[in-house]
């Protein structure tokens, strides 16, 4: 059986529709379950930046309204975490979710760092899985456990590169109606690796890039399972993810929003 890490980011409201469609199998009958790494949300981004970048993709009234939903979130996740041990109602946090499971926590700021690598080496992992972890893996993570190191991207790669893929996927729909799910392994070049498993959906103009999210989250955690199954298995018969064939992405900036909303396509 596989001895996987799994590395994560600390998020209030995607990221743990992953883990509760997770969590509804019994994993321990598919792998064991060495962590979960939970990485700090902002990656480089100083919090200023982060407000503005936010402020410009939401608009005001959202923003104000993602602001207050996101400060109650953080309110009742310190409840949960410090006073209930996480045995709270409702789900606020990846934290809170896996503390529910008593799942092994770490905390690692720099998943590159020498000290991580070291700490890591020690769990001997024979996969790495990144679930929207927030930092690029470099040399030294990738090399580390005995299979490889994977990833979960939310476009049907090489398409689709980089940053916010539902975004990119549903603003082309005119052009591409279908998206994927795609799990690939992890190299020094951002969602470059082969490609183990990709499973097509279909897009919808008339569904929000929000409800987008929400069940491409669903979709990643089956779409996993599958790929468990796969490595488990050594059924591995990897795909070419052309390079040549690539299109990359940044964050949407506010005039690429403006732009989707003129589509007729929404954010929320």
């Amino acid at each position: 059986m596989l001895k996987v890490l799994l590395v994560t980011q600390d998020d209030p409201f995607y990221i743990p529709i992953f883990f509760k469609e997770l969590f509804k199998v019994d994993i321990s009958r598919k792998f064991e379950l060495l962590g979960i790494i939970i990485q700090p949300p902002l990656g480089k981004k100083s919090i200023k930046k982060l407000i503005f970048q936010m402020l410009d993709f939401y608009g005001l009234f959202n923003f104000l309204l993602l602001g207050t939903k996101y400060a109650i979130y953080k309110l009742f996740n310190t409840l949960a975490l410090r006073v209930f041990n996480g045995k709270f109602p409702g789900v606020f946090s990846v934290e809170h979710i896996l503390r529910k499971k008593d799942l092994r926590i770490i905390q690692i700021k720099n998943i590159n760092a020498k000290e991580s690598l070291d700490y890591l080496s020690g769990f001997n992992p024979d996969i790495i899985f990144s679930i929207a972890a927030s930092q690029v893996f470099k040399k030294g993570i990738l090399e580390l456990p005995n299979i490889g190191c994977f990833n979960i991207h939310t476009s049907k790669l090489p398409k689709n590169r980089g940053m916010m893929p539902n975004f990119w996927s549903l603003y082309n729909y005119d052009k591409d109606a279908y998206s994927a799910i795609t799990i690939h392994k992890m190299n020094e070049n951002l969602d470059d690796g082969e490609i183990l498993l990709q499973k097509d959906f279909k897009l919808d103009p008339n569904e929000s890039l929000d409800t987008l999210i929400r069940r491409t989250k669903k979709l990643s955690a089956e779409i996993f399972l599958q790929a468990i199954d796969l490595l488990n298995n050594n059924k591995i018969d990897f795909i070419k993810n052309d390079s040549t064939m690539a299109t990359y992405n940044s964050f949407p900036k506010k005039d690429d929003v403006l732009r989707f909303k003129a589509k007729g396509l929404k954010i929320r």
